[in-house]
């Protein structure tokens, strides 16, 4: 993963409590639901973003009293707006300067959510940042033009996916199926479900376009 401060992000979704690994200058933001997690861990966020319309009475005082005492630190968003909870609070680290983004409870639930969340990673992309969709035993990426490297003892299993209408430049190394410059599209799932063993180093590379990664572990 990239180095530098980051903006964790914990929403909704699915999440099996885990160590955040914040450190100094890091932006931990509870989103709507994900305050909840939080809470439960004992973690006090640094921002709490959301419309909160399905939050039950118990952390809306939660809220308040946060409020309160960090009236800065609050966001609250209407019900009817375009953006996702998860999209407002990725804009708002991008305008704190944050690009590196680690987002939990965002996978999981609702589809519609998810999607919403994978479309979020590109934004993030597109807009000079890096973002990381992690769940219990997987992590979700996008690629633009790079390459990236899995450390050797990394062991499981990866799908790549085209996230344009065609990525170009599909390099993959070190797999059980490699490719060599080669053409994906987004209306055949070829990429799925290759396989990497412990002790063998993998790359990956995206020459043009944008491709979704999925990675996930025993």
């Amino acid at each position: 993963m990239a180095s530098g401060p980051k903006c964790i992000l914990v929403c909704a979704g699915d999440f099996t409590p885990v160590d955040l690994e914040k450190e100094a200058g890091d932006l931990l933001i509870a989103v709507d639901g994900g305050l909840k997690y939080l809470e439960q861990m004992g973690v006090l966020p640094d921002h709490i973003l959301g419309d909160f319309d399905s939050l039950e009475s118990k952390y809306r005082r939660i809220i308040d009293a946060f409020e309160k005492e960090h009236p800065e630190s609050v966001t609250r968003l209407p019900v009817r707006k375009d953006d996702t909870d998860s999209q407002a609070a990725a804009e708002y680290g991008l305008s704190r300067g944050y690009k590196r983004f680690y987002i939990y409870g965002g996978l999981g639930g609702r589809l519609d959510l998810t999607l919403a969340n994978i479309q979020t990673l590109k934004f993030i992309k597109e807009h000079g940042g890096k973002g990381y969709l992690l769940g219990d035993r997987e992590m979700v990426m996008v690629l633009q033009e790079e390459t990236i490297h899995f450390h050797e003892s990394y062991e499981g299993r990866f799908s790549i996916f085209a996230m344009d209408e065609k990525v170009e430049g599909v390099t993959i190394e070190g797999m059980s199926y490699e490719l060599q410059d080669a053409v994906i599209d987004n209306s055949y799932p070829i990429g799925v479900s290759n396989a990497k063993k412990s002790g063998k180093r993998a790359t990956i590379t995206v020459g043009k376009g944008s491709a979704l990664v999925v990675a996930s572990w025993q």
